[in-house]
């Protein structure tokens, strides 16, 4: 009785943040945004742009930040050029004329250290932080400024649509991100969103908080210290942006080891944690986070449980289940087949084992803060 006890709580707490905390938030009711009143005055906004050898890219990028539909006297684009050895700067110079001011570092010292620099010395209201390889909508600026017309906003995270992603992935992956944004948006009417997009969110710049230089998630440690500083990050679904998928499994296996690696660490310097927050947003966070990232060490402990007491119909039950769906991932992945049945099953234990590998490295202190892009 006391291991069918134990195997039902794990599996519970294995669930909830796939199946059953989905199926609450349903429940939960919207809730209507306070906008900036229309004829507000708009506030000074900077776009920062961190690049390392984006030279089949930058161009675009800046022509599509030129673009953007905001008062240019009120909008500012930064690159920060992080130590290139391509023509990436030199292509950034060439919107010098166009308001574009480039921050040129010799050597490379990775994302989170330039925006701690560079975020620290600048003087507009609102900060925008976006990849150099992501395409905004025109008007996703002024609808990411939008939000902060409620006071207690201190971070706006955008929609990002991921395209041209690997065949082997895409099926998985467009569940995942439906599913990720329906978790952002009804975190933010519960209370708060957990961590924003690092490919374009905004925040108040007078709510910024160096994070350690050697900071993996920044994307996530950020928002987390403006919610404990009593503010709310929101998700906004108007604020489109366009970014290339993974090309292939080892570089999206990569992207998960290191969001994981970010986790555990954020965990155990406390800076992920929510601190006096709320209740409501403990168990988003919860919920949202902390159980998902634990996911891989309470199914190990299913298994386990379910093994030592294989005897019982519950263990039998999840043993096989177990084997069934690691069967049908295998096949998945050997034979590169496209089926939802054969889908599912290998995104969701590709993730489980990144997310496994991210946590012993982030615990052993092994992934680096500098991260190996891809060469697109």
């Amino acid at each position: 009785m006391i291991m069918t006890v134990l195997l039902v709580v794990l599996i519970l707490l294995f669930l909830h943040p796939f199946v059953l905390y989905p199926l609450l938030l349903r429940l939960v009711p919207a809730r209507k945004p306070a906008l900036a009143p229309p004829d507000a005055p708009l506030p000074r906004v900077a776009l920062v742009i961190c690049a390392l050898n984006e030279e089949k890219i930058i161009r675009a990028k800046l022509e599509n930040s030129v673009a953007l539909d905001y008062p240019k006297d009120r909008f500012t684009i930064y690159v920060v050029n992080d130590g290139s050895t391509d023509r990436t700067s030199a292509i950034a110079h060439e919107f010098d004329d166009k308001g574009v001011r480039v921050i040129d570092r010799e050597q490379r010292r990775g994302k989170v250290r330039n925006l701690n620099e560079v975020i620290a010395s600048l003087r507009e209201e609102i900060v925008v932080s976006s990849d150099a390889n992501v395409i905004y909508d025109p008007k996703a600026i002024r609808h990411l400024v939008a939000r902060f017309g409620d006071p207690k906003v201190g971070c706006v995270s955008g929609k990002v649509i991921l395209q041209e992603t690997t065949d082997a992935l895409q099926s998985g992956e467009e569940n995942y991100y439906s599913l990720e944004w329906f978790l952002q948006e009804k975190g933010s009417d519960i209370y708060s969103m957990c961590g924003a997009d690092g490919a374009m969110h905004a925040f108040r710049r007078a709510l910024f908080v160096q994070s350690p230089n050697d900071t993996l998630i920044e994307d996530f440690v950020l928002p987390m210290t403006i919610t404990r500083a009593g503010y709310r990050a929101v998700f906004e679904p108007k604020a489109l942006a366009w970014e290339r998928g993974p090309e292939t499994l080892r570089e999206e296996f990569r992207r998960k080891v290191r969001i994981a690696a970010g986790a555990a660490q954020a965990l155990a310097r406390g800076n992920g944690l929510p601190g006096n927050c709320p209740l409501a947003f403990w168990f988003v966070w919860a919920s949202h986070k902390l159980l998902r990232w634990m996911s891989p060490v309470i199914g190990v402990a299913i298994l386990t449980v379910a093994t030592v007491s294989a005897a019982q119909p519950l263990s039998q039950l999840v043993l096989g289940a177990f084997a069934f769906l690691a069967l049908l991932a295998l096949i998945r992945w050997r034979t590169g087949w496209s089926n939802p049945l054969l889908n599912a099953p290998f995104y969701f234990f590709f993730g489980q084992v990144a997310v496994a590998w991210g946590l012993i490295k982030g615990v052993a202190g092994k992934q680096s803060v500098l991260w190996a892009k891809a060469n697109r």
